[in-house]
């Protein structure tokens, strides 16, 4: 190899070798990244404005990147205030087994109590993966496989920040509900008032409806204030936002309204010394990057300034965040209004340049447009057509062919929607199975096509005589399903029999003259989810089971299945 030859390679080696050592380091940390699963107990963003505050803390303290490079993150929600806590426990164990199945994970955090209850029932979810308990919402709490990291409130500084700041109070009424959690923030009220009972007597409304909260809460005299927990329902078992609650609330009170949460210091509302969802989602930043949680700093001072304002409130604590506080525009746009000014000079010189050159370009622009156009119509008219296909083969997929009633399918995923419905209404739910008497013998001796018009004649009786939120299923052969949301078993029966009497009416036309005669059998079973919730494979077996005894005892009759 010629010398300058040789001398090129050992020069073009050196000055790769940095680079190829960075690229090694940087796959190896790649590798090396902590995988870490977050379980969020109140749903998303959109769902829950505390849940909302917990992300962005968690995500500002992460974009600092003070230990470097973020770990890989894995989030989900329970989605606790949309769909119920029993919901939300039921589906997420089988739902985490599966999705994580291939992922070596490096820490579970939880994030308020449901999460946290959860994930402690359940020991066999990621063995040996080190699980951390935020804001768990147990006092005294250690489990056995975690880290509890729960900062007691400081009642004394949530009580001290009334009487400081609105110095002539002299009742405080304390709102929540029977919820255990509730009822131990309560407790701790109890045990800090003492040193306050001789200047402010101390009420406490845990135990009224939300209309009669409202109706007492707008008779408050001008030396009173109120201090809200967040309260999810009332005496009467109503459920109830506590962000919709508190915003009720602090519109018909005539007193200031102090909280403990940061959620919930809203237009309105005073605020007081509240834990803070923002400081929270830090804490569990830190735990993703594998440093020591520091809760010093969860609890703060949060006003809300016009509130403030309107109830003439004073001595706010110095360190106290102030929300919605009027900033003038310099003062609030300074950089902005800089940064636009000299945006707008280079922009006229920019336009000038620009206009010069698009009137060369006029005609390949109109053009260009025009095309534009042609395809934005083109594309919608597919859309549109793959609709409509789409519309028809769902159409095809939960429709009978023969009779134009649902089929199988579509009843099986009904009746699966009404008994979800059916428990979170705590309404009755009735399911009529009805069989064609004596169908085989129709078809031997008349043939398949008379058997057909039978089939098609009880599907049409049945389908006129339901209501408009009922539904009627051929289940197969000469089978269907009627279902009835909101029907108690007795009110089905009777349904039933009107059903049995109207089918036997019925009469078919053959050859030679002959009429033929129908009648069916029907076994009815009811739901009722405030006593035992039902499968849907159950209900079905129940009503089955009362359809094989009506055919038992001589068909052409109704049974019940009461069990």
């Amino acid at each position: 190899m010629p010398l300058p030859t040789l001398r090129r390679l050992l020069l073009l080696a050196l000055l790769l070798a940095p680079l190829l050592v960075l690229t090694g380091a940087r796959h190896a940390q790649a590798a090396e990244t902590r995988k870490v699963l977050v379980l969020y107990s109140l749903g998303s963003d959109s769902a829950s404005a505390w849940q909302q505050l917990v992300r962005k803390g968690l995500y500002d303290e992460l974009a600092g990147k003070r230990w470097g490079d973020g770990p890989n993150i894995f989030e989900e929600h329970f989605d606790a205030v949309r769909v119920g806590e029993q919901a939300a426990l039921d589906s997420m164990a089988p739902y985490l087994r599966v999705k994580y199945a291939n992922v070596k994970l490096d820490a579970i955090v939880t994030e308020n109590h449901l999460a946290a209850g959860f994930l402690n029932s359940h020991p066999e979810l990621f063995p040996g993966v080190p699980r951390f308990y935020v804001n768990h919402g147990r006092r005294n709490w250690r489990p056995g496989d975690g880290e509890a990291l729960e900062l007691a409130p400081d009642y004394g500084r949530m009580l001290g920040v009334i009487p400081l700041v609105a110095p002539g109070v002299k009742r405080v009424v304390v709102v929540g509900d029977q919820s255990p959690r509730v009822q131990e923030w309560i407790a701790g009220v109890r045990a800090a008032s003492r040193p306050y009972s001789k200047q402010i007597a101390f009420d406490y409304w845990d135990r009224q409806s939300f209309a009669e909260l409202y109706r007492r809460a707008g008779m408050l005299g001008g030396d009173t204030a109120i201090l809200m927990f967040a309260t999810y329902r009332d005496s009467a078992g109503e459920i109830g936002q506590p962000s919709e609650v508190m915003h009720k609330l602090a519109a018909v009170s005539p007193v200031p309204v102090f909280t403990h949460v940061e959620s919930l210091v809203t237009p309105g509302v005073v605020g007081g010394y509240v834990l803070s969802g923002e400081a929270i989602g830090r804490v569990i930043a830190r735990i993703l990057h594998g440093q020591p949680a520091d809760l010093s700093g969860v609890q703060r001072y949060i006003f809300d300034h016009p509130t403030a304002e309107r109830h003439q409130l004073r001595n706010l604590p110095p360190e106290a965040l102030l929300r919605n506080r009027p900033v003038g525009l310099w003062e609030l746009y300074r950089w902005q209004i800089m940064l636009g000014g000299t945006l707008i000079l280079l922009e006229g010189v920019l336009i000038t340049v620009l206009v010069r050159v698009l009137r060369s370009r006029r005609t390949a622009l109109a053009a260009l447009n025009d095309e534009r156009n042609n395809l934005e119509d083109r594309v919608l008219q597919r859309t549109l057509e793959l609709l409509t296909v789409n519309s028809k083969l769902e159409q095809l997929a939960t429709t009978d062919p023969l009779t134009g009633i649902a089929n199988r399918r579509r009843m099986t995923e009904q009746i699966s929607k009404e008994l979800d419905r059916a428990r979170r209404y705590k309404h009755p739910l009735a399911l009529l199975m009805v069989d064609i008497d004596h169908f085989k013998r129709i078809n031997d001796t008349y043939g398949h096509e008379v058997g057909d018009q039978a089939i098609v004649a009880v599907a049409g009786a049945l389908s006129a005589a339901m209501r408009s939120i009922d539904l009627v299923a051929r289940f197969g052969g000469e089978e269907f399903v009627l279902l009835m949301p909101e029907a108690s078993l007795e009110t089905a029966g009777g349904a039933a029999e009107r059903l049995r009497e109207t089918v036997s009416q019925l009469c078919i036309d053959v050859e030679g003259g002959l009429s033929i005669s129908l009648t069916i059998s029907v076994g009815v079973a009811a739901s009722y989810p405030q006593e035992a919730p039902d499968s849907p494979s159950a209900l079905l077996v129940r009503a089955d089971k009362a359809l094989y005894q009506a055919k038992k005892d001589g068909r052409d009759r109704v049974v019940l299945n009461a069990a």
